[in-house]
């Protein structure tokens, strides 16, 4: 199973809590090969890597990889529209979700 081909998602982000709410993790499943590219933003800017935010990519049976944004101390600025983009040389894709909080008074 040598083919090469561009990436496609599996499984859309979703997203989970854990911590009470204090960590959300966006999670998503592709299949690609060569083993794409991840990039995430948050509106127009790319979101990188610190002391909150982890970003994951591992690679599993034929082809698929399954993809995570772990925000750790949740922040209400945290939300907005993410997007995750996947690409390697045979193509690209990408997939939005909305993160936004609803108070409890």
């Amino acid at each position: 199973m040598g083919d090469n081909f561009a990436p496609s998602f599996t499984k859309k982000p979703k997203l989970r809590q854990e911590d009470d709410g204090n960590k959300l993790i966006f999670d998503c499943q592709l299949s690609a090969n060569p083993k794409p590219e991840i990039a995430w933003f948050r509106g127009e800017e790319q979101v990188r890597e610190s002391s909150r935010i982890t970003i994951t990519l591992r690679s599993g049976a034929k082809n698929t990889h399954d993809v995570q944004l772990i925000l750790d101390d949740v922040e209400e600025e945290d939300a907005g529209l993410y997007k995750v983009k996947a690409k390697n040389k045979y193509g690209e894709v990408s997939a939005s979700i909305n993160l936004n909080f609803s108070r409890k008074c």
